[in-house]
């Protein structure tokens, strides 16, 4: 547990104030959105404890959009329409624009003062400074932080002792790592090495993630220009471009290298730490599953991105903002952390959720899921870019990234259009 204590503990939240809140509530309906349809199989049933605990309360869900950027998207166009849900889970990477395109309309709800009003002393038994900063924006706190990730690599140790690989030796390197990928693909002629689908991603989670282990970042400190087209974001292109030529990495979808590892058709797979659960019953008997941090080449600088969600309340109703409070409580407290790690693999976010009551000795007997925590001490904020364009800013830089990856366009022409591209998106001053 010493690992998951590091990444529960942390420096200082912004400062909150007092609130105001009902002090009951009875009789009351909150409709819930969030992306991925798959993590209906935790949410479900933590609202389903959450209302045999609150028989006042209602929860209903919208359907899950496809992706962060999907139902982003759509709570923007609600946002016109007045047709917002009453909690919505925005990826961390979307919340600044979530929150001040919001904030604008009065449309969402800053949860500081609620904090402030459950003290302390709560507050620092159950959320490090780090993981509340999450859900923090220019010193605002909007978003209850729910689910937390990094990425990790998945191995089908089956495939990899028959390339001559070893559980004892797994890479710690890039070169390495690629290496290993070659030799499965000419282990036989079904498999494939590796796969990296930075090309086929729905958001631009393992693009930071190239950048964050050599230490580099996305903007330049004043957030102005973009700063990875520099010898960082080249070599970022580089490699997803060897993933593909020496690693043995077939170009397909993000659901297709899924499905082709759960065939146990290819060796190794980059992925979030939520897809452990998903992994582990898809592997099964049919090839031994591991798991293994994410490459960092910058040991003093590097880091990866952390992956996840967090709820915010977007109803100015007393009664709906009340009980919707109640809710994201109960989501990120030990309880309804304890469901959603189990049901997906991500990390917690709440301190309690590690004691004998709820996850207690899960991640003592399950190795697999001990990676992301181990890691955590690397775990960096999943930034999104200023302005309006964030969703758009990605898939026009996945256009680009694919081209390299098929050696339709060299990497420095790419990295060249992806900065050109990227800046003429962001807002002008």
């Amino acid at each position: 547990m010493q690992r998951l204590a590091q990444l529960l503990t942390a420096t200082a939240i912004a400062a909150v104030a007092t609130a105001t809140v009902p002090a009951a509530v009875a009789d009351v309906e909150i409709e819930v959105y969030h992306a991925w349809p798959s993590h209906k199989r935790f949410h479900e049933p933590i609202a389903a404890e959450f209302m045999e605990a609150n028989p006042g309360i209602t929860v209903t869900f919208r359907t899950p959009g496809p992706t962060y950027d999907d139902a982003h998207q759509a709570v923007l166009r609600g946002a016109l329409t007045g047709e917002l849900p009453d909690v919505f889970h925005s990826g961390y990477h979307l919340l600044r624009q979530l929150s001040t395109t919001l904030a604008a309309r009065s449309q969402i709800i800053a949860l500081d003062d609620l904090m402030a009003a459950e003290g302390q002393e709560w507050i620092e038994a159950n959320y490090a400074p780090n993981v509340l900063n999450l859900g923090t924006v220019d010193g605002v706190f909007y978003g209850m932080p729910f689910n937390a990730s990094t990425p990790i690599v998945y191995y089908n140790m089956d495939l990899v002792t028959a390339a001559g690989g070893s559980a004892d030796a797994l890479p710690e390197d890039w070169d390495s790592l690629i290496a290993l990928g070659a030799k499965i693909a000419a282990s036989a002629d079904d498999v494939d090495g590796m796969a990296y689908d930075v090309h086929a991603w729905p958001d631009d989670w393992l693009w930071q993630a190239l950048m964050y282990q050599e230490g580099g970042s996305l903007m330049n400190a004043d957030e102005t220009e973009v700063a990875f087209g520099n010898d960082i974001g080249l070599r970022g292109l580089e490699l997803a471009r060897r993933i593909v030529t020496e690693g043995g990495m077939p170009m397909l979808d993000f659901k297709e290298s899924r499905q082709q590892f759960c065939a146990g058709k290819l060796g190794i797979i980059f992925s979030s730490t939520a897809g452990v659960r998903r992994f582990t019953e898809c592997s099964g008997d049919n090839f031994a599953l591991k798991t293994h941090t994410f490459p960092v080449v910058d040991k003093e600088n590097g880091g990866v991105p952390t992956g996840g969600n967090a709820a915010v309340i977007l109803s100015n109703d007393a009664e709906k903002k009340a009980a919707a409070w109640k809710y994201l409580k109960f989501i990120a407290g030990p309880r309804g952390q304890e469901i959603a790690v189990l049901g997906s693999g991500y990390m917690p976010t709440n301190k309690r959720a590690v004691e004998a009551e709820f996850l207690g000795d899960h991640y003592d007997n399950n190795p697999n899921w001990v990676t992301s925590l181990n890691q955590a001490d690397r775990a960096q904020k999943w930034v999104g870019y200023p302005g309006n364009n964030g969703v758009k800013i990605w898939r026009t830089q996945r256009e680009i990234i694919d081209a390299v990856m098929r050696g339709q366009i060299e990497p420095q022409e790419g990295l060249d259009r992806m900065v050109a591209e990227t800046q003429a998106l962001l807002p002008r001053n």
